[in-house]
């Protein structure tokens, strides 16, 4: 054969192998197991197929009409056709590696963890389990990358446009319908957010360690979108605000009406609308954006931020009383107005002066209930009172706080790290025998009711997010300590009712004796100048001020999350304040108990 001629058929025969290579890919890729996205990246693809296909039956037609067609003709005009394949086998080739890169690091791995997750995998599945690298965001951030590399080819550029453009739509449909329902509708696992679903807002009024908000919707990193970077967070939120007022039974707006309701609510929003042409949204490539109508997006997205904010915020403070809730939570576990406790205690007093294993619950929560219902109250004017309930510990306060702290300490937290982890190990440890014994060997002391006596409060869903069961827990320890300290009061008070009597006024002889008496006296006196200076201190230094700033801040809040973070930031300044996260305050503490 003539050398020229064999040169110019070598040229030619690639396109044969790009064809049996994106034809496989094809079918390969369009299985069902693969995704929506790969099958729209496929779906796609097929229109070169097509435009390949009709190209070869043109080049038949002129090889049996014209006596003139020479294979330089036919390589004339298979250029754009050659360019084209070549561009998409090279994608379909780039996809492919990463599927032979995993199999390679599987055969090489020595972990045992990944073994047996892929034997049961195998047994208790027989669908096919694509990794997240292989569809979803990860074939999105592909093109994104074959289109940011090659965007100096005019005809990469526009066949990666192309592709990225179509192969996003069901990208974006999954999308549209967590930020406008707060639903995720992914049945193949390649959305962005996962939901888990074993995390239950149930478990936000009973479990310690509870982390609802936090881990029930999270960002799966292999599946997001590098042009999603800069807004994951925005969009993370949008659904989990909607998730929560759908859960709730409220009825969300369509997309139409929501910036409708905006408007109405807010009639300054259309002037703080965003320039996207200058705004850090637009930090990916121009061409990208551009590919995925990024712009529209945005501003839709956007508007369904502030919707889903607007809507959740209204539905906890207005709908739910926020505020009065947790002004009902200071009422009762911070003693602002602590009449009812004092006549609780004076009506509970002999119950209490027994063991806390002796005492009816029953008849203490009674007792509570008479006192809350009676007119002369302040309780009695709250509409909230009803859902305050009388429980008993079973560690002493200190016990308890150093037992939070010696936990914490065993797992690895910092002494001096914020207590909402302590607390999350202390939850633990209670549910856990074994755990609870390592930490503390020495017999359990028989409490008192005065010790063991806390109070619990009923919350249900949404409120439930905010004061979960965590916070709930760091209100019942300062409730602990303002309950100890007035307890001491009263003892100390008591004690100096007793000196009025006449054996301790009664002058002796003996000078000794008399010196012991003022020695007594002078204690006592300073003790009860101490808890009341004490008592001072948290009342009107700690818990006010802070009580103050934490109302001060939810009347200037825009986001749920703002809501949250305040009220946590002021639980965790009244613990560290009033003294309860110092484990060697605490053992000063127990010595003196």
């Amino acid at each position: 054969i003539d050398p020229s001629l064999k040169h110019l058929v070598e040229k030619l025969l690639p396109l044969s192998t790009y064809y049996q290579s994106i034809n496989a890919f094809v079918d390969n890729y369009s299985r069902f197991e693969y995704g929506t996205i790969n099958h729209a990246l496929c779906a796609a693809i097929r229109v070169f197929l097509k435009e390949y296909l009709l190209f070869i039956a043109q080049l038949e037609h002129q090889f049996e009409t014209s006596t003139s067609f020479t294979l330089q003709q036919l390589w004339f005009f298979s250029q754009d056709t050659l360019q084209n394949m070549r561009i998409l086998h090279n994608l379909a080739t780039t996809i492919r590696k990463i599927k032979r890169d995993m199999n390679d690091s599987m055969e090489g791995e020595d972990s045992f963890e990944a073994v047996f997750k892929k034997l049961n995998q195998e047994d208790t599945s027989e669908e096919v389990q694509i990794p997240e690298n292989q569809k979803g965001g990860a074939i999105l951030n592909i093109l994104v990358g074959k289109l940011t590399s090659f965007s100096g080819d005019p005809n990469s550029k526009k066949i990666y446009t192309f592709l990225l453009s179509k192969a996003s739509v069901p990208y974006f449909d999954i999308l549209n319908s967590w930020i406008y329902r707060g639903e995720i509708i992914d049945p193949y696992n390649e959305f962005m957010v996962i939901e888990k679903g074993n995390v239950k807002k149930e478990n936000l009024e009973e479990d310690f360690n509870d982390a609802y908000w936090e881990m029930r919707y999270t960002i799966r990193k292999d599946s997001l979108p590098i042009f999603l970077e800069p807004l994951k967070n925005q969009i993370l939120l949008a659904g989990k605000y909607l998730n929560v007022v759908r859960e709730c039974g409220v009825s969300i707006a369509n997309p139409e009406e929501m910036q409708n309701e905006l408007l109405e609510n807010d009639p300054d929003y259309s002037s703080r609308r965003h320039d996207y042409t200058n705004s850090g949204y637009t930090s990916t490539r121009g061409e990208v954006w551009a590919a995925i109508d990024g712009s529209r997006f945005v501003k839709n997205l956007e508007v369904a931020y502030k919707y889903a904010n607007h809507t959740l915020l209204r539905l906890l403070l207005k709908d739910q009383q926020l505020l009065g809730r947790l002004r009902s939570l200071k009422h009762y576990f911070l003693l602002d107005q602590s009449d009812f406790l004092t006549s609780f205690l004076d009506l509970a007093k002999d119950e209490l002066k027994r063991p806390a294993i002796e005492i009816s619950q029953t008849r203490l929560q009674s007792l509570m209930d008479l006192v809350l219902r009676n007119p002369s109250s302040v309780s009695a004017y709250d509409p909230f009172k009803e859902d305050v309930k009388v429980s008993m510990s079973n560690l002493k306060l200190i016990d308890q706080l150093l037992r939070i702290n010696n936990v914490a300490g065993m797992d690895g937290v910092m002494r001096d790290s914020r207590l909402e982890g302590m607390i999350s190990e202390h939850g633990r440890s209670e549910r856990s025998p074994s755990l609870s014994t390592s930490v503390s060997s020495q017999p359990r002391e028989i409490l008192s009711g005065y010790d063991a006596l806390i109070l619990d409060y009923t919350v249900t869903f949404p409120l439930s997010l905010v004061i979960s069961r965590k916070a709930l827990t760091k209100y019942q320890l300062l409730f602990r300590q303002i309950l100890t300290i007035k307890h001491v009061e009263d003892l100390l008070c008591g004690a100096w009712k007793d000196q009025k009597e006449y054996l301790w006024k009664k002058t002796s002889k003996n000078a000794e004796i008399e010196r012991w008496k003022y020695r007594i006296f002078s204690l006592r006196n300073r003790m009860l100048a101490f808890i009341q200076q004490f008592a001072y201190y948290i009342t009107n230094e700690v818990l006010e001020p802070n009580w103050h700033k934490l109302e001060m801040n939810l009347n200037h809040i825009s986001t749920v999350d703002q809501v949250l973070q305040y009220h946590s930031d002021y639980l965790d300044s009244c613990l560290k304040e009033c003294m309860l996260t110092n484990s060697k305050l605490l053992r000063v503490m127990e010595k003196g108990c």
